[in-house]
């Protein structure tokens, strides 16, 4: 397994030291991180940034996007995300589809403890059954150039994607979707990630190292909660060899708490 971590927290460690990039890019891979995750509408605006990676030996793990499926056709984003993905040799990608409105996102505590429930409330929405004609052409793309096309639980209770069984609805509903397994995230609505990746562990291509503190915000990996260490250790028996993602979106020092993570990550693949 291979370190990787969010380009964002190196841009935020840039604001927090007042560092240059090219020195904290250095840091980073002198402390074992071996790519970045980085945003595909940010590399569209900042092509220097290949060059930056180039010159610190880092490679791109994924390139992540906000899409609007529920609302627009979004077959050109899409386009230029696997073409993003194939220049900078990424094989896989994140795809955020889209979310609900508040008030459709209050009937999901009333069924996510159903697959049942949640593919009758899945199949009867609009805006759910256009995030999945969407993903079905983003993967058809992918399949196309070798990429893969991964959807994460995501930490919004607006998403459809925030549980369980509405990840599982859109794996068995999109052929060839694939999935990034979020550490933190399940959190949202109270389920054990123990409990729950079972499920979705032949579909993992991608992983991101969230851990959460006190009233769940992110920390270094190892320093709150989740139980990272013996999810790496189920991920290495399973023979997933792909990244392991530091996430810690907005922590106060982010150049500091990415040298934790990376120790902490480093030291937990060796150990398991």
């Amino acid at each position: 397994m291979k370190i990787s971590v969010f380009y964002d927290h190196i841009l935020q460690a840039k604001q927090q030291s007042g560092k240059s990039l090219e020195e904290l890019l250095a840091g980073v891979r002198e402390a074992g991180v071996e790519a970045v995750e980085i945003c595909l509408t940010y590399l569209l605006e900042h092509e220097e940034t290949l060059s930056l990676l180039r010159q610190a030996s880092l490679a791109v793990s994924c390139i992540y996007e906000f899409y609007e499926m529920d609302s627009h056709n979004e077959a050109e984003k899409a386009r230029k995300h696997i073409e993003m993905a194939h220049r900078v040799q990424a094989d896989r990608i994140l795809v955020v589809p889209g979310f609900l409105s508040e008030e459709e996102s209050k009937e999901i505590p009333g069924i996510l403890q159903s697959y049942e429930k949640t593919a009758e409330f899945m199949e009867n929405n609009a805006k759910i059954q256009r995030m999945a004609e969407g993903l079905r052409y983003v993967v058809g793309l992918g399949a196309e150039a070798g990429i893969a096309v991964t959807v994460e639980d995501f930490d919004d209770r607006k998403s459809p994607l925030s549980f369980a069984n509405g990840i599982s609805w859109f794996l068995n509903t999109v052929p060839g979707l694939r999935y990034t397994l979020d550490m933190g995230n399940f959190i949202v609505y109270g389920e054990d990630v123990l409990e729950v990746w079972e499920r979705f562990r032949d579909k993992i291509s991608h992983v991101h190292c969230k851990d959460r503190g006190e009233d769940f915000l992110s920390v270094s990996a190892g320093e709150g909660t989740i139980p990272i260490d013996k999810l790496i250790g189920r991920l290495k028996a399973c023979g997933y060899h792909g990244y392991l993602a530091i996430e810690h979106f907005d922590a106060p020092n982010q150049e500091e708490c990415i040298r934790r993570s990376a120790v902490f990550l480093r030291e937990t693949i060796t150990l398991n």
